[in-house]
C-alpha cells in the first residue's frame, strides 16, 4: 500500500480532521420538533442542489441533469431503472419534494438530513433505506461525509453532501455496460455502491497501518518528543473508524437477512460477500486498536523502566552520602573538646574512612547486582 506523503511529519498522522473525531452533538432546535420533522443539521450553504438522473437497462443508459424533479417526467423511464443522485441536502423544501414524487416517509427524510444520523438499514413496504458514513482520501487527508440510499423496486435515490464521492468506477459500469450492473435490478446497484464504500475504508485503514508499523519502528529505535502526541491523535482517529464501521456492519448484516421482495435471489451471494469484507474490516479496525493500546502501553512501560533507573541511580547516591553526610555532620560540630582534632593526621584519616565506607558501599551494590 501506498503511503501519503506530507511535508510535516506530525500531520502525516492527522489523516481526519479533528472536527470529524469529534463526538456529534444533538441540536437544540431539532430536540423540540416531533418526530418526522425535516431540519438540515449541516452548516449553511447557498450553492444549488445538483440532481444526476441516470436511466438505465440492459440495452442503454440515459444521463440527465435536473433542474427539477419535475423533470423527471421527461425522462423515459418505461421498462429502465433510474438511479437519482442528489448532491446537497440544505435545501430542505427541495428534499421533501423528492420525497412526496417517490413516497418516501417522512422519519427517511429526517435521518437524510442528520448528518450525524448513526448508520443503519431500515425496510420499508415499497422501499428499503440505508445510510452510513463515506470516507475518501483527498489533498494527504481523508475526507467524510454522510451517504444515504433510498432502494425501490425501479429506482434508487442516494444523498450525498459533495459534488466528490468514490463511484466513478460505478458510473462506468452502467456507462459502458461493465458486468452485470445494467441487468440487475436497483439492489444490485446498491450493493455495488456499498461495496465500493467498504472497500474504501479498507484502502484507509490500511494506510493506518502502515502509521502503526512507523510507529513501532519509532519506539524499538528512539522515541522523538512527540511521539506520544501522534500516538494520542492516531489512536482517536482509528476509535472514530471502530465507531463509524461497527454500525455499518450492523447495517450490512440485516441487508443480507432481509426477505423484501426488493432484493433480487441474485443478489444475495453477492451480499454475503459484502458481509465478508465488511466483518474483515471490522476485524482490521480492533486489531489496529489493540495493537495501538500495546503500543501505548509499551511505551509508558519504557518510560516507567527509564524513570526507575533514573530512580535507582539517585538512591543509590542517597544512600552512599547518608553515612559520609553523618560522619561530616560529626566533626562538624562546634565543641571545644575533640579528641581527633589535635592529632596531626586527623584529616588523612578522616578522608580515609569517608573513602573506605563510599568504596564498600559500592563494592556491596554490585555483589547484589544494584549496580
Amino acid at each position: 500500500m501506498r503511503k501519503i506523503k506530507s511535508r510535516n511529519p506530525i500531520d502525516l498522522f492527522r489523516l481526519i480532521p479533528l472536527d470529524i473525531i469529534r463526538r456529534p452533538r444533538v441540536s437544540k432546535e431539532k430536540s423540540n420538533l416531533m418526530p418526522g420533522s425535516l431540519l438540515y443539521t449541516g452548516k449553511k450553504r447557498d450553492d444549488e442542489i445538483l440532481l444526476q438522473a441516470m436511466a438505465y437497462n440492459g440495452e442503454s443508459c440515459e444521463e440527465k441533469e435536473l433542474q427539477s424533479i419535475a423533470e423527471l417526467k421527461e425522462l423515459d423511464l418505461k421498462g429502465k431503472n433510474l438511479w437519482l443522485n442528489v448532491t446537497g441536502l440544505h435545501n430542505v423544501e427541495l428534499i421533501r419534494e423528492i420525497g412526496e414524487h417517490f413516497d418516501i416517509h417522512n422519519l427517511t427524510l429526517e435521518d437524510v438530513l442528520n448528518l450525524g444520523q448513526r448508520p443503519k438499514w431500515e425496510e420499508y413496504d415499497h422501499y428499503f433505506f440505508q445510510i452510513c458514513k463515506m470516507v475518501m482520501t483527498q489533498n494527504d487527508m481523508i475526507k467524510h461525509e454522510q451517504f444515504a440510499m433510498v432502494v425501490g423496486k425501479d429506482f434508487i435515490i442516494t444523498f450525498q453532501e459533495d459534488m466528490r464521492d468514490v463511484f466513478d468506477g460505478v458510473r462506468d459500469r452502467l456507462r459502458n455496460a461493465k458486468g452485470k450492473i445494467r441487468t440487475r435490478k436497483p439492489d444490485y446497484l446498491s450493493f455495488a455502491l456499498m461495496d465500493v464504500i467498504v472497500d474504501h475504508y479498507l484502502i484507509i485503514i490500511e494506510m493506518y497501518a502502515d502509521r502503526i508499523d512507523d510507529l513501532e519502528d519509532e519506539l524499538r529505535s528512539k522515541p522523538t518528543p512527540s511521539f506520544i502526541n501522534r500516538l494520542s491523535t492516531l489512536k482517536k482517529e482509528v476509535n472514530w473508524l471502530r465507531r463509524t464501521v461497527r454500525p455499518i456492519k450492523e447495517s450490512v448484516i440485516n441487508f443480507n437477512k432481509s426477505q423484501t421482495s426488493l432484493i433480487d435471489k441474485k443478489t444475495s451471494p453477492f451480499l454475503k460477500d459484502l458481509l465478508d469484507h465488511t466483518t474483515h474490516l471490522t476485524e482490521n479496525v480492533e486489531l489496529y486498536m489493540d495493537e495501538l493500546k500495546d503500543l501505548m502501553d509499551h511505551y509508558n512501560n519504557q518510560m516507567n523502566n527509564k524513570l526507575n533507573d533514573i530512580l535507582k541511580v539517585l538512591t543509590i547516591f542517597s544512600v552512599i552520602f547518608i553515612p559520609l553526610t553523618f560522619m561530616a555532620g560529626i566533626y562538624g560540630m562546634n565543641f571545644e573538646y575533640f579528641p581527633e582534632l589535635s592529632y596531626r593526621y586527623a584529616y588523612p584519616i578522616f578522608w580515609g574512612a569517608l573513602l573506605t565506607v563510599a568504596g564498600g558501599m559500592i563494592y556491596y551494590f554490585k555483589r547484589k547486582g544494584w549496580l
